[in-house]
């Protein structure tokens, strides 16, 4: 879900992101505003009505940044990212908001010198295999990495591993079909 969003991540919306990346840093607010940002993502994908709120074009400008507006103040996020929902709504980018996060969060793991990885296997994989791929791909990019695991029966084995935009598929699915290919070529 994160590449997808991060795949969509419009231009605005980064702007959007750059913006309040350079202000709540130079307010000091840097961490408090991120895990709010990411705490108000993950409520608004999990929640289909503020979900469609948010996308909908048949809802007034104003009457989404008045609803954002009250439910950041009712969450108690900081003022900085109170106002900056209301601003985003009003100016007709609430639909971005998703995308924006995506990009503030870029910026945030850049700024700590962290990268994120997604590994995708067919089966859940231990804390033991967890920690050992961690570690290789820290040492790969020469950085503290963020690893999330993701589970797809249909990879039958093997792995597909995301770093940013670089894809390593190694999945026994993969390698079938390339082998499909390959047989059906000759």
């Amino acid at each position: 879900m994160e590449a997808l969003a991060q795949a969509l991540t419009s231009e605005a919306a980064r702007r959007y992101a750059s913006a309040l990346f350079d202000l709540a840093q130079s307010g000091g607010q840097l961490s408090a505003v991120q895990s709010a940002f990411a705490g108000f993502a993950k409520t608004v994908a999990g929640n289909d009505d503020l979900s469609s709120l948010i996308a909908s074009p048949l809802f007034k400008r104003e009457d989404k940044a008045a609803t954002l507006t009250k439910l950041a103040e009712k969450a108690d996020l900081p003022a900085l990212l109170v106002k900056f929902l209301g601003t985003m709504a009003l100016n007709g980018r609430a639909a971005d908001l998703p995308a924006a996060q995506a990009a503030f969060e870029t910026l945030y793991d850049k700024q700590r010198g962290v990268e994120r990885a997604v590994v995708r296997t067919a089966k859940e994989m231990t804390p033991a295999q967890r920690e050992r791929l961690s570690g290789i791909i820290a040492k790969s990019v020469g950085g503290e990495v963020e690893l999330t695991t993701e589970v797809d029966a249909d990879l039958i084995g093997g792995v597909q591993l995301r770093i940013g935009s670089k894809l390593v598929d190694a999945s026994l699915k993969a390698k079938l079909e390339r082998m499909n290919t390959a047989m059906k070529g000759a």
